[in-house]
């Protein structure tokens, strides 16, 4: 975060010159948004959580829980010369260290609009991976309290450091916006078994077409990733020992089980409309692991709704898809020290979790005024046997159990 607080000083001190006999009114815009959120569960054997990033949520941890959904941001856009803008955006909100609200740049960025249609951007940004990825902090932008998390909890790269472009023209009475970057993004996650140290190194391209109400968007991301820890570090000395013991299946284990370099691929499709009292959302997503270590799955979810004038009463229906769910060989761990051999069993059967749910919801939003929205909303969840679907901090019942969780949120949106 040091790192880009000096750029941000770097860059203020560049306006000084550039404003030397200029209106600073005009040529800076200070923005923010919020949300401040209560969520509570009827299952407090495990935590409903709100993003991947998260590693606790409503339910076991807390309960009820305010930090699920709240979050507090501000932006600021200074405008250097008629083509170049800088934009720093820092938002504060639940990540995985525990119940921790440290802030942290969500953007912080350099653009440079080559023309009308074409612009260049260094620095961080929000990376291109949903249909609402851009907006999807700015609950008074999203008709729900949250985005739909059977999609959303696929993908934990938030933002990315790098570079993009971006190139929008009129096709017929269509506005087109094609966008490709690269870049990367180092990240912890806390998780039960530890913090895990994630790395993506990404290169993505979207493109998206609206007309009137209408919004279309395909997106794709392929990225490499490397996930580490002292545990999977002791993982890998283990499964060395058992490979050069001549164990059975532990050369394949192994190998299936990468996770350094491993190639990923992400595909989004979405549409949304809003128009004439209308709304509907739906989005599609898959991500395929070149590997057995992380789970590949798909995601689809469809919300509508209706505007009664400020009020606006909505549904969803979503579900998410495990594929290919990884199954292993027999392996012996007899021949080393018990304690590595325990882990070797622990990281393999983690691996090879199945990771399913459905859901449906029900919520209504009412538009207050002047930039604040009032959101309440019933979440219902149903999880297979044998899998913990997502949620964390769970007992062994809740896993080996199928359950139904009920989720009720309530939501006060806002703009500034």
């Amino acid at each position: 975060m040091r790192t880009h607080l000096l750029v941000v000083l770097a860059i203020g001190a560049l306006c000084q010159s550039a404003y030397a006999d200029l209106n600073i009114e005009e040529r800076i815009r200070i923005s923010g948004f919020g949300t401040v959120a209560f969520a509570l569960s009827d299952d407090q054997d495990a935590d409903y959580r709100a993003n991947i990033e998260q590693s606790t949520g409503v339910g076991s941890s807390n309960n009820p829980d305010g930090g699920l959904d709240s979050i507090f941001g501000t932006q600021i856009d200074v405008v250097l010369t008629p083509k170049l803008t800088a934009t720093a955006q820092i938002i504060s909100r639940r990540l995985s260290d525990y119940n921790s609200t440290q802030p942290y740049f969500e953007w912080a960025n350099l653009k440079y609009d080559v023309s009308e249609q074409l612009y260049l951007r260094a620095g961080r940004f929000v990376a291109p991976t949903f249909l609402v990825s851009e907006s999807r902090m700015v609950g008074y932008a999203q008709p729900a309290v949250r985005p739909v998390a059977e999609v959303y909890l696929l993908s934990p790269i938030s933002y990315m450091n790098g570079f993009d472009a971006g190139y929008k023209f009129l096709w017929g009475d269509s506005l087109v916006k094609l966008r490709a970057g690269i870049g990367a993004l180092n990240q912890e996650i806390n998780q039960v078994n530890g913090t895990l140290d994630f790395t993506f190194d990404i290169k993505s391209i979207d493109a998206t077409i609206e007309n009137g109400g209408s919004k279309f968007r395909i997106g794709y991301q392929n990225f490499k990733m490397d996930v580490k820890n002292d545990a999977l570090e002791l993982y890998d000395v283990a499964m060395d020992m058992l490979e050069a013991n001549g164990v059975a299946n532990a050369s394949l284990i192994h190998d299936r089980m990468q996770r350094l370099d491993v190639p990923t691929d992400f595909i989004s499709i979405g549409y949304m409309y809003d128009e004439g009292g209308l709304f509907v959302q739906t989005e599609y997503a898959r991500r395929e692991f070149d590997s057995d270590f992380a789970q590949s799955l798909d995601g689809v979810y469809f919300l509508g709704g209706y505007h009664f004038g400020d009020i606006s009463p909505y549904f969803s229906i979503s579900k998410l898809i495990h594929r290919n769910q990884a199954e292993f060989p027999d392996l012996d761990t007899s021949s080393i020290d018990p304690g590595l051999g325990g882990l070797v069993t622990a990281v393999n059967a983690g691996s090879e979790f199945l990771i399913e749910r459905d859901a449906i919801g029900a919520g209504v939003r009412w538009d207050i005024s002047g930039g604040f929205a009032l959101k309440a909303q019933w979440d219902y969840v149903m999880k297979p046997k044998n899998t913990a679907a997502e949620f964390v901090n769970y007992t062994p019942e809740f896993f080996s159990e199928s359950r139904d969780v009920n989720i009720i949120s309530a939501a006060l949106d806002f703009t500034f």
